[in-house]
């Protein structure tokens, strides 16, 4: 009987412990677009970005990294050389909203 409650009591445990904040996923985790930019982010830090500017599209690949204190998203990429883009982001309605020089960018979650 004992070990029956051992093994109960350790399964609660764990299953409070996976669904803590600490394994939940990323919010910024996912596919965004709007009708110039894609953008997927992906588990592992890796990304894909494609943007559309005067009918040419671009595609970009490499890893982000975001800092939740200052709510900064972090592109690194390699075009002629290395690069880095940073903006900060927030949500609103569940889009997300990329703020770089002074422009931002409303990208949806697609599904």
């Amino acid at each position: 009987m004992k070990k029956y409650a051992l093994f109960i009591t350790t399964l609660f445990l764990s299953f409070s412990l996976f669904s803590s904040t600490a394994f939940a996923q990323d919010p910024l985790i996912g596919y965004w677009s709007n009708s110039k930019i894609k953008l997927h982010l992906k588990t592992g830090s890796q990304y894909t970005y494609e943007v559309k500017i005067l009918g040419v599209t671009k595609n970009f690949i490499g890893k982000w990294s975001a800092d939740g204190k200052t709510k900064t998203l972090t592109l690194n990429y390699t075009l002629l050389g290395s690069h880095v883009k940073t903006a900060t982001y927030s949500f609103n309605n569940g889009d997300l909203l990329l703020l770089q020089k002074g422009k931002t960018s409303r990208l949806k979650k697609k599904i």
